[in-house]
């Protein structure tokens, strides 16, 4: 049996009541990384995930790469998206107990890295409790150093948005490819991740409610997502 977290990047979109719908009958809390873009256009289903127990962190604003912008953009990128974030815990009537972010595209590697996890750090932003994880790949990034959260684990099924021939088949045959960068499989006995998936209705569109298929299959084959925990860097 392996241990994860599960995240979910990108959303609120037309499907996140039904994502968190099937997450709340499995017993399974996600955290969803919202961009602020989305927030806007679709804030009543940010709210509804809320009151459904997912806790909401900050993907950013407009979703650029972070490696690209100056300091001062990246702040922006991440103060804009709190407002609104904000916004939908109040709306919730839920109180905001952690605040997490993830950088669009894991693209972490910063000119002035250093300042901006110094930043996350002085605004209490904290990251997912990573002391048990046991990627190897993680530990030689230096990922458990950073506030931000990433994953060990990406199902990659946004693919099919540039390539609809993809099959539900592809990726879980993916699931089993063990690479370079890791030693260590989702499904390997005794193994800790964080699993990342995508709310997004263009892959909706080509698997319908692939993330109940993908979550189905992995649980029946031996992982258990389980509430996530925090920790706050000194």
């Amino acid at each position: 049996m392996s241990i994860a977290y599960l995240t979910m990047d990108d959303g609120p979109s037309d499907i996140t009541r039904d994502i968190i719908d099937y997450l709340t009958e499995r017993g399974i809390k996600p955290i969803f990384f919202f961009t602020g873009q989305h927030i806007e256009k679709k804030m009543e289903e940010g709210v509804y995930a809320l009151k459904k127990g997912a806790i909401i962190g900050n993907h950013s604003y407009s979703h650029p790469n972070f490696e690209q912008l100056t300091l001062e953009q990246c702040i922006s990128e991440v103060e804009k998206t709190e407002e609104l974030i904000n916004e939908i815990y109040q709306h919730a009537g839920v109180v905001r107990k952690f605040k997490l972010f993830r950088f669009p595209y894991g693209a972490r590697k910063l000119k002035e890295s250093e300042e901006f996890q110094e930043y996350l750090k002085n605004q209490g932003f904290c990251k997912l409790d990573d002391t048990h994880i046991t990627s190897e790949w993680y530990d030689r990034e230096g990922l458990k150093e950073g506030v931000d959260v990433l994953w060990t684990y990406d199902f990659t099924e946004y693919r099919v948005h540039n390539d609809t021939s993809l099959t539900y088949e592809d990726f879980i045959a993916r699931i089993y490819e063990r690479k370079q960068e890791s030693s260590e499989l989702l499904l390997d006995e005794e193994s800790r991740h964080i699993v990342l998936l995508h709310d997004h209705m263009e892959t909706n569109a080509v698997i319908p409610r692939y993330y109940q298929k993908f979550l189905d299959y992995v649980m029946l084959h031996g992982v258990t997502f389980i509430k996530p925990e925090f920790q706050y860097l000194p």
